[in-house]
């Protein structure tokens, strides 16, 4: 006799991120995202340097409505989305991750990913002076092809907020395969490409080796009237 199992699908609730949150959120990175995302697993960070970044990216991004978090029924997470607001009045440092006082290898790779925000507003549609800012998204080993990432894309993407923050587009650097390949099907279009192989420390040396084949960071956009009708 065969028997079967039938497994339960997990009852998840996506809803808007908190402050009072942040810890859950950053620990969540820590224990995920930084041994899954393939440039942190190259970069070979120490972990107190590795929830740093988290912690200040994290309390930044929790000053707006569009980051997500993925609870399980224990309330546990799942996954979890956080995203800034950036405004074309802004510096353009306020779109930038902080580099001070890191070690070399993660000084030349965040200011690889700040340089890809540089002309930004130069390409632009004219009309549009606010951006949601994706800046980082995980998912448990546990959660995925469940189509959480897909969902946590839109989630928050309110007519409400949308008006609020006066948002005309989304924008994302994708460091993955899986990522580039995610947001490419969710309709955004990358504006740049920039290849890993000119990251080079200080004695000439590539320092970015990804184990996933992805050879380079896309900056990539999505208007917002490509989502079509978004909720209230």
């Amino acid at each position: 006799m065969i028997l079967s199992k039938t497994l339960r699908t997990p009852q998840l609730l996506f809803r808007t991120a908190k402050p009072n949150d942040k810890d859950k959120i950053t620990n969540f990175l820590t224990a995920h995202f930084a041994k899954e995302e393939p440039c942190l697993r190259a970069l070979k960070l120490a972990p107190e340097t590795t929830e740093a970044i988290f912690n200040t990216t994290v309390t930044r991004c929790l000053k707006y409505p569009f980051s997500t978090v993925v609870l399980q029924e224990n309330g546990d997470l799942a996954g979890c989305l956080v995203a800034s607001v950036w405004n074309r009045t802004d510096p353009i440092g306020n779109a930038d991750f902080d580099d001070s006082g890191v070690p070399e290898n993660l000084k030349l790779f965040v200011q690889f990913i700040n340089n890809a925000h540089a002309n930004f507003w130069k390409i632009a549609p004219s009309h549009v002076n606010s951006v949601i800012h994706r800046e980082m998204g995980s998912v448990a080993p546990e959660f995925t092809r469940l189509g959480i990432a897909t969902k946590m894309v839109y989630t928050n993407m309110t007519k409400r907020n949308i008006q609020k923050y006066n948002i005309g587009g989304v924008i994302s650097e994708t460091s993955s395969l899986a990522n580039q390949l995610l947001l490419e099907k969710q309709g955004f279009k990358h504006l740049k490409e920039l290849p890993y192989s000119d990251i080079k420390d200080s004695k000439g040396n590539e320092i970015l080796k990804l184990d996933d084949g992805t050879t380079a960071l896309r900056l990539n956009y999505k208007a917002i009237e490509d989502y079509g009708d978004l909720p209230e």
